[in-house]
């Protein structure tokens, strides 16, 4: 120890010089610099969300952020489709970390359905499943779907689906055309579908709409041979018809000479006396006069397109003398319409006496309008002809008056009103009986009136 200096003296000046020297060196950390660590935020089930962390904009997922300190963050992302996310991380002090964020998507409903059903479903190209498709849960955005079916034409179709949005289609899908050969003995022969002529002749080749079909044919010297077929969807179908020899015009069903009961003794009183008659043969059309042909005869005659073969409707006796008349025809006679539809043993209906709604187009049926003539093909009368019960009232070329022995007297008798018969459809199964008589003026065109034609027979 030098001279002069005490022990306490010296302690205390290294004391100071410790104190400085580690002033000088930064001792007790208080210029220690932060610790850094990398980033990467990304986004499931896409990338391409925008990201605003910790106040700043950093682009869009997936994001790399080189300058984040360990700590919570709460990291705002937006992206189209999706909902706004707000997440929370903690980053720790690992150097490279990586987040990935879960986004919800905006959801709409789709619904699709077919007639028929069961038909299959593409979205984008991929399978749905078969229709009816129900409130299936599609992201928002733009989408394409398609609908096919064994037999019918594909449906293609683009929506766009929105937020919370319950899309809901419905598609009546189009059939494909079946090909009917239309095939006759003798050959040659014209040929009618439904009660339309078609401009070819057997053998010949026809490409239609599903559905059913009246097929027929006829030449010169034959009587018209016909046959119902069903045709399905891309179906093809042969169907052959043998024409019996005759001189039956085209269109018309011969009723042979002979006796018949007309009238009734149990209905309606201007219906008595039963009795029965001989009448001479004759020729009756086989349906009811058409829209397309009546138009022919009257071109200012309108009628609801698509509707050819339906019966004309709204004709007065007068104007449907007229057109029997231009086809060298005239209106069938109360007897021979009678007649015609009853045959010769009485009947009550044109099938039989057991009257059921599915037989004719009455009030019964609940079809309420005229529907082509021939519909109700199973339902012929013995002789052939079609639609003698309803669909429409059928002018006939006889006064109203009393038969033969009728005594009942009424004002409406005489030479006053013109017979129809066979009732409509807004008429119910009692005016439809083949002896039911209904009356109107000679001028009268109610919705429900329309004519047959008939013609003596050929000597």
């Amino acid at each position: 120890m030098k001279p002069g200096y005490s022990f306490k003296a010296i302690l205390i000046r290294g004391i100071w010089a410790a104190v400085l020297i580690c002033a000088i060196s930064g001792c007790g950390g208080s210029d220690k610099r932060p610790m850094y660590v990398k980033v990467t935020i990304d986004t499931s089930p896409e990338s391409g969300a925008f990201v605003l962390m910790d106040g700043y904009d950093r682009g869009t997922t997936p994001v790399e952020i080189s300058d984040i300190e360990p700590g919570g963050y709460e990291v705002v992302l937006h992206q189209d489709r999706y909902k706004r996310k707000i997440a929370a991380i903690n980053v720790t002090q690992e150097p490279v970390q990586s987040f990935t964020v879960e986004m919800e998507p905006l959801l709409g409903s789709f619904s699709v359905t077919s007639n028929p059903p069961e038909a299959e479903v593409f979205l984008n190209g991929e399978p749905i499943g078969k229709t009816p498709i129900l409130q299936k849960m599609l992201q928002v955005g733009p989408y394409t779907y398609e609908i096919k079916h064994p037999d019918y034409y594909p449906v293609t179709s683009d929506i766009v689906m929105e937020e919370n949005f319950n899309l809901l289609y419905n598609h009546d899908l189009r059939p494909i055309e079946a090909r009917l050969t239309v095939l006759s003995r003798p050959s040659s022969a014209s040929i009618w579908l439904n009660n339309i002529y078609q401009p070819l002749t057997t053998p010949a080749e026809l490409v239609l709409r599903p559905g059913r079909y009246l097929v027929s044919v006829h030449t010169d010297g034959y009587m018209q041979a016909d046959e119902m077929i069903v045709l399905e969807a891309n179906e093809p179908q042969t169907v052959q018809l043998e024409m019996e020899p005759g001189n039956v015009p085209q269109g018309m069903v011969l009723i042979p000479a002979g006796k018949f009961t007309m009238g009734s003794g149990v209905h309606a009183s201007d219906e008595r006396p039963i009795r029965e008659l001989d009448l001479k043969d004759f020729y009756i059309d086989r349906f009811e006069v058409t829209n397309q042909a009546f138009k022919n005869f009257s071109p200012g005659y309108k009628y609801i397109e698509g509707q050819d073969n339906y019966p004309a409707v709204g004709i007065s006796w007068t104007e449907a003398g007229r057109y029997c008349a231009s086809l060298g025809k005239r209106l069938p006679t109360e007897a021979e319409w009678e007649k015609a539809a009853r045959g010769t043993d009485a009947r009550v209906y044109p099938w039989g006496d057991i009257f059921s709604p599915q037989m004719s187009n009455t009030v019964e049926a609940e079809l309420g309008l005229p529907v082509r003539v021939g519909y109700f093909y199973a339902t012929p009368s013995a002789y052939g002809c079609m639609d003698m019960s309803g669909n429409v009232y059928e002018w006939v070329s006889d006064w109203y008056d009393a038969y033969p022995g009728n005594n009942d007297i009424t004002k409406d008798y005489g030479q006053i009103f013109r017979v129809l018969r066979g009732g409509s459809y807004i008429t119910e199964k009692f005016e439809v009986r083949t002896s039911a008589r209904h009356f109107d003026r000679m001028d009268a065109e109610r919705k429900d009136y329309g004519c047959r034609c008939a013609m003596d027979a050929r000597e």
